[in-house]
């Protein structure tokens, strides 16, 4: 395996979870503190939240994806190693992500 694919797998994470923080931010700001309380700044944070979170599992799938292919790992068959667990804990990471874009969407119904 090509360390360049390692390194670069690397980096997109650390962008993946950049993005998260940014959201987290966001949420405690427009959902969590008295600007929830006006209607329209509240609408507009939602959706730049939902935003950021979209483009963060859009990110972190295609990602992903490009580094299973190009590292040619099998994730049912061979030894487990450091690098499948990374590739399973960034769906799952993807997989947690959906839940709170869905729960940022239901605070908007």
């Amino acid at each position: 395996m090509e360390t360049t694919n390692v390194i670069n797998y690397t980096n997109a994470s650390l962008k993946s979870y950049k993005c998260l923080a940014i959201s987290t931010f966001l949420i405690i700001v427009f959902i969590f503190s008295p600007i929830n309380s006006f209607l329209l700044s509240s609408l507009i944070g939602k959706i730049i939240i939902l935003t950021l979170l979209s483009y963060t599992v859009f990110y972190n799938l295609r990602v992903t994806n490009n580094f299973t292919n190009k590292s040619k790992i099998k994730l049912t068959s061979g030894n487990w190693t450091i690098i499948k667990t990374n590739i399973i804990l960034s769906y799952i990471f993807t997989i947690f992500l959906l839940a709170l874009i869905v729960a940022i969407i239901r605070t908007c119904i």
